[in-house]
């Protein structure tokens, strides 16, 4: 069964790209633009893997992860924060809130592939 990657950004290109490279590799790719939407959608989809925003509307992608790992049904899903918040102090509080990787933007969407692939395997 194809591994089921949730992406939560309220840029829409950023989220097409994701989106692209991910399903041509053959997951399946279920998108939020903001973090009440994306959080709702990962309580009723219960993705494989997350790869979370951090600056967006109505909740912040560290409000979000949060949120996933204080959720006994959610806590075992990897998140993945995307965000252009690059200074230490915003990976700290990434991890802090139970992130497994951090990575900044701009980014290779290789990169985030080998990523994706590193910690839920691959799609099929």
């Amino acid at each position: 069964m194809p591994k089921k990657i949730m992406v939560v950004d309220d840029e829409p290109y950023i989220a097409r790209v994701i989106k692209f490279k991910l399903e041509q590799e053959g997951y399946i790719v279920i998108s939020a633009n903001d973090g009440v939407t994306g959080l709702a959608k990962i309580r009723e989809e219960k993705p494989d893997m997350v790869l979370l925003d951090v600056m967006m509307p109505g909740m912040t992608g560290y409000e979000v992860c949060q949120q996933i790992k204080g959720d006994a049904e959610l806590a075992g899903i990897p998140v993945v924060i995307l965000t252009a918040k690059g200074q230490e102090r915003d990976r700290e509080h990434g991890f802090s809130m139970g992130a497994s990787d951090y990575i900044t933007k701009p980014f290779s969407p290789n990169r985030l592939l080998e990523l994706v692939k590193s910690i839920v395997g691959e799609a099929r």
